[in-house]
Parts: C-alpha cells; structure tokens; sequence
C-alpha cells in the first residue's frame, strides 16, 4: 500500500475511535454571556413568582395563587465558560447581590428562555423570587428577569471578603443594621358617627408621638366623585400639636369596599380629573397638607388605571405643597391577577407616592377562621418583599390596634377594640394566653349558648417586635389602624421603639 494512503487511513481511524469516546453534553448549559453566535430559542411563559399574594384591610378576601411556569430550567446542571458551576447560593427576596462574573439575565427561569440583558459584577440585583436554582432579580433600571443562582454572589461570602458586593452593599441586604435616624408616626383618625370622640381623644393622647393623622372622612360615591367634610376640631388640634393632617379619600360603601366605587373613579380621564378636581378643593377647604388614598377591593384589571390616577394626583397636587400618600394591601409577591391585591404595583406606586402605607393586618378576619391579626413571619414576609419594590424610607408599616372574636358555631366575627377585649376577658374571669410563633395574644371561651369563641388581638406587647422590624429593617416608620382602638401602653412603646 501506498504510504500516504495507509497514513491517511490511521488517521481516519483514530478520529472514528476518539469520537465513539466522547461523553454526551448534559443538556442544555448556561453559555458565557459573550460566547459568540449562541443562539437561544424562547418560551412565552414567565417563571412562576415565590409566595402567596396575601390580603391586609378591613374587608379582606383570599388571593389565588399563581399559576406555575410552563418551562422549567435547572441551573445545577449549568457552567459558565471557564468557570466551574457551584450550588446556587440561598438567597432570600430583598436580598442585594450581583454575579461573580458576566452573565445573561433571561426571560424565564431556564436557558430555553430568551436573554433579556446581559450584566456584570458591577450591575446591582435584587432577588425577588427563587424557582428551581434560578433566581428573579430585578437591575437598577427596573428590568426584571431571571439568572442561574450558581452565577450569584451570596452577600455572606462578600462579607468575609470575596469579590462581589461591597460591605455596605451586604449590609442594605439584611436587618439589623438602621440608618435611619428618623422614623414618621401616623394614626388613622375615624368617626363612627358625627362628633365621636374615640379618635379624637386619642389624637390628643398622642402628642408627642404622632407625625401626622388621616382623616377617613371622604368616601368615593357611586358616581365616582368625592366628598365628605373636614373635621374641623381633629385638623386643628393636630395642627396645634405640629401634626400634619392628610384626607383619607376610601371607596367604603355599606356593604364594605365597593370595587364599583373604585371603577366609578378610575375608568377615565374626565373621571379621574373631576376627583382630583374634588380632592384638591377638600385640601384647600379643610387645612389638610395633604391626601391619603385608601382604595380597596380595586379589580386586577384596573391596575393600570390605579396606578394611572395616582400619578395624575401627584401631578396636580405635589407642585403646590401637598403629600401624596396611599395605602395598599398587604402582599408577600406581585400577582397582578389576584385579587384584593393585584392591582397595586407596589413598584409604580412606590416611585409616585411620598409615603406608602402597608396595610399589615386582617392577615385573619371576616372572611376567615380564627387566627392573629397580623403574625409577626407574615409581617416580616410583607416588608420582604415591600423593600425590593420601593424605597424604606416611604415604607410605613402598618399597626393593628384591635382584634376579633370568632363564635366558631355560627360564623359570626366581631371586631373589638383593646378596651373591648380586655373588658370581655376580665368578665369572663380569662387571662389572656400569648402564641409565641405569632407574638400574639389570644383567649378562647365559650359563650352562655354553649358556643365557642376565638379571639385574637393585639397589644402594646405584640407590637413591640412588629416595631423591631421598622429599625431592622430601615423603613420610613408605622401606621396605626385605628387611632382610639389602642392599648393605653402604645404611645409609650412607640416612644421606646422608635423615639
């Protein structure tokens, strides 16, 4: 045989034998963000976002949970280039982090989902959510999307000196470390009829202690306009004390929140127009220094319109002095389909409003079984989530200062103001148990028809650890609901707590 041809044919060989040796590629990998011509097919379907969107006014209602994704990717089975895939750190939401080297940001929690961006160890994230060993994260800009977790920096590892996050940034991340030397007191002042005393007295007993009160005086009617008239004893005893009284426009009807109140306002253009129009002149007329907006049971689907109306208030009013407040339902994730809570974007909202008011209690109530008002993990869980969507500093984390008694034969709920629980225990001969898991106290009795009652409340003692959260976690301060409901002891707790 001609030598050429015999070399040619070993070699030929050689390359047939080194082929049959190659190990399969594990799936699909995680491709070094400046890899030239990779080319990623991707999915329509979002990842699914972590935790239950959970409700927090006088009227709540249950919120579904999402729906799951329809693709699924693992990043344990993921590399980088030249570098090595690690386990994905655990990261919890609210967590500041960024990636140890260049890398893509995708549309799903997945490589089968299109980049949406690529970062760098410089690019600050923020984890929202976690599914499989992906992380949600949203970037300065506001752009939200998912990164394998291997590719993260834990804030942990930065502390102790790896590259990554800075030590200021591994601090931002986690409680415990208050730079606020200022934090902002407000009690929700309310009449249950004309001329009732209940909230005023305590809007005297907390001077001092109160920043500023809101007024829940000006309701929504079925038109869509508002009204109402200004106490004018409460703006001028809270202007006296050097407490700012802000209006409370609700859409509160006689059944409970009225979500066709809310349409009313918000449907359009002329309609949101002709409430500010009301709003501005109930500012001018009863001395207020500003508006808080409290709409509740808001479909889903008027999302955009919310968020539409508050930045056309905040238009209108901000360049002439007032304060733009609202207060929005407690929620431990973004589901913009849910009810009671979907439509309000915390991140929209966050960036329109000078302070923001989470209503963090009836985690149990009217349209529940027994339980606490607000446990302090559902609590921690809320401001979790809050702190990735908005600025601490307009964080005000809202106080209970009531309870429920439950008759578990028939269905019926009472609400109860301190006084009235305390009065109901001492009557039954009853002191009061605490939970220590939910820092709650709570009795239970049975009734002189042989029913049994639940009742849960809360005290200046459960709100002690509620008011360690404002400090751990930096936030702009609380919001009591309502004032002259409390427990006498409250304004000195605060005072103790917050200063």
């Amino acid at each position: 045989m001609d030598p050429k041809i015999a070399a040619a044919v070993m070699t030929l060989l050689l390359l047939v034998f080194s082929a049959q040796d190659q190990t399969p590629s594990p799936g699909p990998v995680e491709p070094p963000a400046d890899a030239p011509g990779v080319s990623v097919s991707g999915g329509a379907a979002s990842g699914p976002a972590a935790g239950l969107a959970s409700t927090g006014s006088g009227a709540s209602q249950g919120a579904k949970n999402a729906a799951g994704s329809t693709q699924r990717g693992s990043a344990s089975t993921a590399s980088s280039g030249s570098s090595k895939a690690r386990p994905a750190p655990l990261l919890e939401p609210g967590t500041s982090t960024t990636v140890t080297e260049r890398a893509r940001v995708r549309k799903g929690p997945g490589t089968s989902y299109a980049t949406l961006t690529k970062v760098n160890p410089a690019t600050k994230l923020v984890v929202l959510a976690r599914h499989d060993d992906w992380y949600q994260v949203r970037l300065d800009g506001g752009k939200v999307g998912w990164i394998a977790g291997f590719l993260l920096v834990d804030p942990l590892d930065a502390r102790e000196g790896d590259a990554g996050l800075g030590a200021n940034d591994a601090a931002s991340a986690t409680p415990g470390r208050s730079t606020n030397s200022t934090t902002w007191v407000l009690g929700y002042y309310a009449e249950d009829y004309p001329g009732d005393p209940t909230s005023y007295g305590s809007l005297l007993r907390g001077k001092g202690v109160l920043d500023s009160m809101a007024a829940f005086l000006h309701p929504v009617g079925t038109d869509g306009r508002v009204s109402g008239t200004a106490s004018k004893r409460a703006v001028e005893a809270a202007k006296a004390a050097g407490i700012q009284a802000l209006a409370l426009v609700h859409n509160m009807g006689p059944s409970g929140f009225d979500a066709k109140r809310a349409s009313a306002l918000l449907q359009n253009t002329n309609s949101r127009e002709a409430a500010i129009r009301d709003i501005l002149s109930i500012l001018e007329q009863g001395g207020y220094d500003g508006v808080n907006i409290d709409l509740e049971n808001v479909r889903p689907s008027e999302r955009d319109k919310l968020t539409a109306f508050m930045q056309e208030l905040a238009q209108k009013l901000k360049p002439r002095g007032y304060l733009v407040t609202m207060s929005v339902p407690a929620k431990t994730a973004d589901h913009s389909g849910a009810d009671w809570v979907g439509a309000f974007d915390y991140y929209a909202l966050g960036r329109v409003c000078d302070r923001v008011m989470l209503m963090t209690y009836d985690e149990h109530s009217w349209t529940s079984g027994p339980g606490p008002v607000a446990s302090y993990n559902w609590v921690e869980k809320v401001v979790r989530y809050a702190i990735t969507q908005m600025p601490r500093s307009k964080i005000l984390l809202g106080i209970p200062a009531y309870g429920y008694d439950w008759n578990l034969q028939t269905g019926k709920v009472t609400a109860l103001s301190y006084t009235q629980v305390m009065s109901r225990a001492k009557a039954l001969g009853i002191d009061p148990s605490w939970d220590q898991t939910a820092r709650s106290p709570y009795f239970k009795y049975v009734d002189s028809h042989g029913a049994r009652h639940e009742v849960w409340f809360e005290s200046s003692s459960s709100i002690k650890p509620k008011l360690d959260l404002v400090t751990a976690y930096n936030l702009g301060g609380v919001a009591i609901w309502r004032l002259g409901y409390e427990d006498d002891a409250y304004w000195q707790v605060i005072r103790q707590k917050l200063g």
